[in-house]
């Protein structure tokens, strides 16, 4: 364990170390000290960055000896909470630190929301750190514990934090101990005892967990000692539902057990331009869980779902898929949705979750909620045309035209009512209007809804089934449409944006145009700061810059410059900030950062696909001016 300074920071990471056990009490942080203490007495340099002793005198006692790095008083709403001071670790800059409880979650203003990425900025900056954690913290086991214990743990951390630690030491305890333990008042307090061993601390749960904490070191173990010769590729699919967050752990699981590449995709349908706002937070929430496990999220755009679907996982050579639930096949014999995905991915194995919380409003990928009131909206333009058509009517029965002259203005009128609607119960409405004002008005004996020419009924029924069949049909159309013209668009942008970034020549003109693009894209406040010898250089703005002027702003610009992660807005980092900032990379490589001002709301998932695209070809521009600079160099050297 060698100490760094911030000059050197980037160059060493520290090492993880995590004491992991199935329940409280088993004594991980007890297990934590005396590591600490051992490390000491070989003449490392050690300090305890936070420790949670909840009272427990051994463990105050085995603390005695090491240096403990004063806590960070924070206080919200009245209330003081003690955190973890981590600037003041990294000036201290010690070899080990100990941090108690991985998964705990920060009080409001801290720098990031969890501790667990406190510990990976400690490590970033060559600190080794030993932490605690229990097996039910873990993100893909939530839905499983929940299910055994009943009892939804709120602080979770992403599962590639256990798999990428240095180190895991399993503390084991009997249950038997632990339960002895539990009742002789060295876990909790008495009161906390009693209900603790009526829920939680029961044998059959105990037993469980253990279970699983012990499954999942056997895993990660195997996952350290398998080298496949071809790695597979497990794709988990995206939608706003409910449930779906539950099925996205079940394939990270799925992915981590098969040691394989974890993909999640999200399929843009008509139905996406009428997504609620409470859907469209589900489904970012579900895209940053998945992120979360470590998927690569994708995007694409389609009607036919299962056909995308199969398309994505043929390219992608996928070799299994996980969905939520199976179609039904419908009465008329068209095949469910599982038969024609089969057909779409013969390659793929086909994995079924069972998904009891899905409403019939949502389809596997993408919710079928729409607006507010979905009938209201456009209903002034069908209004107008069934008033015209009244209008139309009655100057024709002026001169005498007969009623069936009068019938084809309505039944026209209804057609253009059933191509303009936004909603099949538009269509229907219009369809009922031309009906009641052709047989109130128009037909005889006038003032009366009873016409003696039984025909009428055939004709308002085929109006009434072509209305349905033109509407739907027309719906359907105008957001293929929109939808389409989004992608062509975003395609243009990326390939323009490919050739003329490829043309640049100097770094300066490559800011200008990333950030003009962006900025016209997102319709925002952009900044990009260059990386002048790991700080930040002169800024580069797009419309106004107000919004990234002040110090608080430019200090996340700067964590994210150090650090290599995104931070501000919508993050768990720096999340009071009011812009988004990302590194622009390549590999550990940083040419920058941009930021984006977030005041108007989170970007969209298209958004941000289409942004980190952009950033991308922006890192290889840089590169590549590098490596002709190099080169020429070279040259004169020769």
């Amino acid at each position: 364990m060698n100490k760094t300074t911030s000059g050197d920071a980037l160059s060493h990471r520290g090492k993880l170390k995590i004491f992991f056990g199935y329940a409280a009490g088993t004594g991980k942080t007890w297990a934590m000290l005396d590591a600490g203490q051992s490390a000491q007495k070989k003449g490392v340099d050690v300090v305890i960055g936070y420790l949670e002793p909840h009272d427990r005198p051994e463990t105050m006692n085995k603390a005695k000896g090491l240096e403990t790095v004063s806590t960070r008083t924070i206080e919200y709403k009245g209330i003081e909470q003690k955190e973890m001071d981590l600037d003041a670790i990294l000036h201290r800059a010690p070899q080990l630190v100990l941090v108690d409880e991985l998964a705990h979650t920060n009080a409001k203003g801290s720098r990031h929301a969890k501790r667990y990425k406190d510990i990976r900025e400690l490590l970033v900056h060559g600190i080794d750190v030993y932490t605690t954690l229990n097996v039910q913290h873990l993100e893909s086991l939530h839905d499983k514990v929940a299910s055994i214990t009943g009892i939804l743990v709120q602080e979770r951390i992403p599962d590639d934090v256990f798999d990428l630690a240095d180190q895991i030491e399993l503390i084991d305890l009997e249950i038997s101990d632990l339960l002895e333990r539990l009742h002789e008042g060295k876990i909790y307090a008495k009161e906390q005892a009693r209900l603790a061993s009526e829920n939680f601390f029961t044998f059959d749960h105990l037993m469980a967990l253990r279970e699983i904490a012990l499954r999942r070191c056997a895993s990660r173990l195997a996952l350290k000692k398998s080298v496949p010769d071809v790695q597979e590729q497990v794709l988990v699919c995206l939608s706003p539902s409910p449930s779906n967050a539950r099925i996205i752990r079940s394939a990270s699981e799925m992915a981590r057990a098969f040691d394989a590449n974890f993909l999640a995709l999200y399929i843009q349908g008509p139905e996406h331009l009428e997504m609620s706002d409470e859907d469209k937070a589900r489904l970012q929430e579900n895209i940053r869980l998945a992120d979360r496990l470590g998927a690569s999220v994708e995007s694409v755009y389609g009607e036919d779902i299962a056909k995308e679907i199969g398309s994505f996982a043929n390219s992608m050579r996928v070799s299994k898929i996980v969905i939520g639930r199976q179609g039904r096949k419908s009465a008329f014999g068209r095949r469910s949705f599982a038969e024609k995905l089969a057909a779409s991915a013969p390659q793929a194995q086909i994995f079924i979750l069972p998904d009891p919380d899905v409403s019939p409003s949502y389809s596997l990928t993408r919710s079928n909620k729409g607006h507010t009131n979905p009938f209201l909206d456009g209903i002034g333009l069908l209004l107008g045309v069934l008033v015209c058509a009244v209008a139309i009517a009655i100057v024709l029965e002026a001169f005498g035209f007969s009623q069936a002259n009068l019938l084809a203005i309505f039944i026209l009128a209804d057609f253009l009512c059933a191509l303009f609607a936004r909603h099949w119960l538009q269509a229907l409405f219009s369809w009922g209007l031309c009906v009641f004002i052709f047989g109130y008005r128009f037909a005889h004996p006038v003032s009366s809804l009873i016409m003696f020419d039984r025909g009428y009924l055939v004709v308002f029924g085929v109006m009434l089934i072509l209305s349905l069949l033109v509407s739907k049909l027309s719906i359907r159309l105008r957001a293929q449409a929109s939808i389409s013209e989004e992608a062509a668009l975003q395609n243009a942008l990326l390939y323009q944006a490919s050739q003329k970034l490829q043309s640049l020549v100097t770094r300066s003109a490559i800011e200008s145009y990333l950030v003009q693009e962006i900025g016209d894209f997102m319709d925002r406040p952009v900044v990009l700061y260059p990386n002048a010898q790991d700080s930040l250089a002169k800024p580069v703005f797009s419309k106004d810059p107000g919004p990234f002027l002040n110090t608080k702003e430019q200090a996340v610009a700067l964590w994210t410059l150090k650090n290599n992660r995104r931070a501000g807005a919508g993050t768990d980092t720096l999340s009071g900030a009011r812009g988004l900032y990302l590194a622009i990379r390549r590999e550990k490589k940083i040419f920058g950062v941009l930021g984006i001002d977030m005041k108007n709301g989170p970007l969209s998932p298209n958004q941000n696909i289409v942004l980190l695209s952009l950033l991308n070809q922006a890192a290889l521009a840089f590169e590549n001016i590098e490596i002709a600079k190099e080169k020429e160099e070279a040259a004169w050297l020769a």
